[in-house]
């Protein structure tokens, strides 16, 4: 697809000159008009370099002449933001550095000062790396363009352009990281899941605290883990030498892994965050009970939709709001408090009995087993004593949560126009009512 180039007109200025399309020059600019206007951010270079004509014709770009008139007053040019010389020839040098593909993907980013000063402190390497994540994540002509996408840029370059060379370095080769893990097609429309067979769905519902259109936005940042580092990023929570720990971390990990590093980097509590990045130091990728893949399941909206078995055959659907950033930040508290008194290792053995549980009772079950270990230590010396307690307990934790959804599910079919009769109803993990995983908008 051809992308429009960034355009800027001023409208303030009604003279058919300015508006035209093609490049107009009211004033001819001689060399030595030249060399007092100029100061060159680049060695030497050719006359017709800073002629605003033979670049813009070369680049396929649009400069707007913004000259006032008269024989004495130097032109005046607009490209996107800038409106030096010196710094539009600057811009389109950098633009020489990318691929005719790269550089219409950049275009559709408005060329600013904070850009340019970001793209003067970029090798090659960096600078192609940082186009393409632009490409892949931050699209201006995509369905997110004109919101999330533009937005996040901004923020982006903004954040990037305060940075030292080295930092930005090993920020960019992160986000290329991310940028690869994120799933290429998003869920847009939750309503109108596909992944079910609704041929035996008998009732699909919201609880009464989920709103749909939040739901939909939620997925969408979620989705995009580059747009959650940006946002990481931002807080500037960490030091420098602590992010270069996290970026490793995460060029490493899996998506839902980084998915749980980054949620749990934003939200853990301030006097958590030292614990926070020891745990992440010591926990094992390789390991199926990762704790970082399992936080994933906080900020995944697949989880939060619960499936019923219902005693006249065909199922029932419910999706639940997501878990709140409070209620998270105390999950967060609840893992580090585990993780304090008993290490990774024992974490992870709770972890192996939870994975075809509701997001909703996880903080419960930790709370609750951080509890056991307040009241008797002991009880844990043994090795089968997580399966044990978890015997136990994790029935009726879960009994009470899916007794509360059962009550609202029948709530919604009670106030139906037509009511209808969906039988006791039985909870099952969504994952075994799947039968199409295919995303279905991007």
């Amino acid at each position: 697809m051809h992308i429009k180039p960034a355009l800027n007109i001023n409208l303030a200025d009604s003279k058919p000159s300015v508006t035209n399309a093609r490049i107009e020059k009211a004033d001819k600019l001689d060399q030595e008009q030249v060399a007092e206007i100029l100061t060159p951010r680049y060695p030497a270079p050719q006359p017709d370099l800073y002629d605003p004509y033979m670049r813009a014709k070369k680049h396929k770009v649009q400069v707007i002449d913004m000259s006032s008139g008269g024989a004495n007053k130097a032109p005046q040019y607009r490209y996107g933001e800038l409106t030096k010389l010196e710094d539009i020839d600057a811009y389109l040098t950098h633009e020489d550095r990318l691929t005719t593909e790269q550089k219409d993907l950049l275009r559709t980013h408005v060329p600013s000062k904070e850009l340019l000063s970001l793209m003067d402190k970029m090798d090659d390497e960096t600078l192609n790396q940082f186009v393409d994540v632009l490409a892949k994540s931050f699209r201006l002509d995509s369905f997110m363009g004109a919101g999330f996408n533009k937005e996040k840029s901004e923020e982006l370059i903004s954040l990037l352009s305060s940075m030292s060379e080295e930092d930005i370095q090993n920020t960019v080769s992160t986000l290329a990281a991310l940028s690869e893990q994120e799933e290429e097609n998003v869920r847009m429309f939750i309503a109108l899941d596909t992944d079910f067979d609704h041929s035996e769905t008998l009732f699909k519902t919201f609880s009464e605290a989920a709103n749909y259109k939040q739901l939909e936005r939620e997925n969408l940042h979620f989705a995009k883990l580059t747009h959650q580092y940006v946002d990481l990023l931002s807080k500037n929570r960490y030091s420098q030498g602590e992010m270069t720990s996290i970026n490793q971390h995460l060029k490493e990990s899996t998506r839902e892994q980084s998915m749980g590093i980054m949620d749990m980097a934003n939200h853990v509590k301030n006097n958590d965050r030292s614990s926070f990045l020891s745990m992440l130091d010591e926990s094992d990728k390789s390991n199926e009970n990762n704790i970082f893949s399992y936080a994933s399941k906080l900020v995944d909206l697949e989880e939060y939709t619960s499936g019923y078995d219902s005693s006249h055959g065909g199922h029932v659907l419910f999706t639940d709001r997501m878990e709140t950033e409070s209620e998270r930040r105390n999950m967060y508290s609840n893992l580090i408090d585990a993780y304090e008194k008993q290490g990774v290792g024992w974490m992870q053995d709770v972890i192996e009995h939870t994975h075809e549980t509701p997001p909703q009772i996880q903080s419960d079950i930790w709370k609750n087993i951080n509890d056991t270990i307040e009241d008797n230590p002991a009880l844990f010396e043994k090795s089968d004593s997580v399966e044990a307690w978890m015997e136990i307990n994790l029935s009726s934790i879960q009994r009470e949560f899916e007794n509360q959804q059962i009550d609202q599910i029948y709530d919604a079919v009670e106030e139906m126009e037509l009511p209808i009769d969906i039988g006791r109803l039985t909870w099952v993990y969504h994952e075994t009512l799947r039968v199409n995983k295919e995303s279905v908008v991007s």
